[in-house]
């Protein structure tokens, strides 16, 4: 298992032991990495979708890119447009700017994009930032749910789907019924499931929150440095948190425990683990 840091100069990779290394493209702003079959893909919201071989890159897909998820056999990217295409060839799979305009759908950098995919029970559910949840049996038949944010990030655990939104983390088991979590009311940019515990940061400096029934959350009394915009801090290994801005903590969430990993770090937008 490795702990990816996609930054605004390269990606780095955590070194267990303590510290961090660039594996690839300083040059290059990078919101997002993933593995696949031996091979390292990058999403740049500048420069668009690349794969690195050799410590070079080749352009897959032009335009800016913002998120790529692994479903299945698969690899899709996300795009401006939003567009969703098929990472390892760079080809479209689909694409919705008839629901961005029908919608309105906005972004404030450019147009809309979706920030996640998963699957839900026997769905696809998709989040639009800032849009529609969208649902349906495939990603081209993605749809419109009456549930509309500014959305970040899905996660489907047990019998619900919980989505990270400006104004905190809501859930529902249906798509038809939404409730919001009683806890962060601001800004959160992630969701997910560390041990027994979910978790999310909001804009604070206390930023790290924990539910464990997912309904009801409960601010950690742990300082750490603020999350920015459109960032996001925080992944999972077991019950241990890894939360990076330009330093990177591992916190034992049940013991309140921080120990910094590696600082000096270019500004961090997105912690995987793969």
């Amino acid at each position: 298992m490795q702990v990816f840091l996609a930054t605004e100069r390269g990606v780095y990779e955590l070194i267990p032991t303590g510290g961090a290394h660039r594996i690839c493209c300083p040059d290059l702003e990078v919101v997002d990495v993933a593995t696949f079959e031996g091979h390292l893909y990058v999403c740049s919201p500048r420069s668009g979708l690349f794969e690195v071989g050799g410590g070079k890159l080749k352009r897959l897909a032009s335009g800016p890119c913002w998120r790529l998820v692994r479903l299945g056999d698969s690899l899709v990217a996300s795009m401006d447009g939003p567009v969703l295409v098929d990472a390892l060839s760079g080809a479209k799979i689909t694409e919705f700017p008839d629901y961005a305009e029908r919608f309105g759908w906005r972004f404030l950098k450019g147009p809309a994009h979706i920030t996640d995919i998963a699957r839900f029970k026997d769905l696809y559910v998709a989040s639009v930032e800032e849009g529609n949840l969208l649902a349906g049996d495939d990603l081209r038949g993605l749809r419109p749910t009456r549930f509309w944010g500014d959305l970040h990030a899905l996660l489907p655990d047990r019998e619900r789907l919980y989505i990270s939104t400006s104004t905190g983390i809501y859930y529902t088991s249906d798509l038809e019924k939404f409730n919001m979590g009683l806890g962060p009311t601001g800004y959160t940019h992630a969701v997910v499931r560390c041990g027994g515990y979910l978790a999310t940061h909001e804009m604070s400096t206390r930023p790290l929150w924990v539910s464990v029934d997912g309904v009801s959350w409960r601010n950690l009394p742990i300082d750490l440095p603020r999350p920015e915009y459109g960032t996001t801090n925080l992944a999972c290994i077991g019950s241990r948190a890894i939360y990076a801005v330009r330093q990177v903590y591992v916190i034992d969430i049940a013991r309140l425990i921080v120990e910094k990993l590696a600082s000096g770090l270019p500004l961090v937008l997105r912690v995987s683990v793969l």
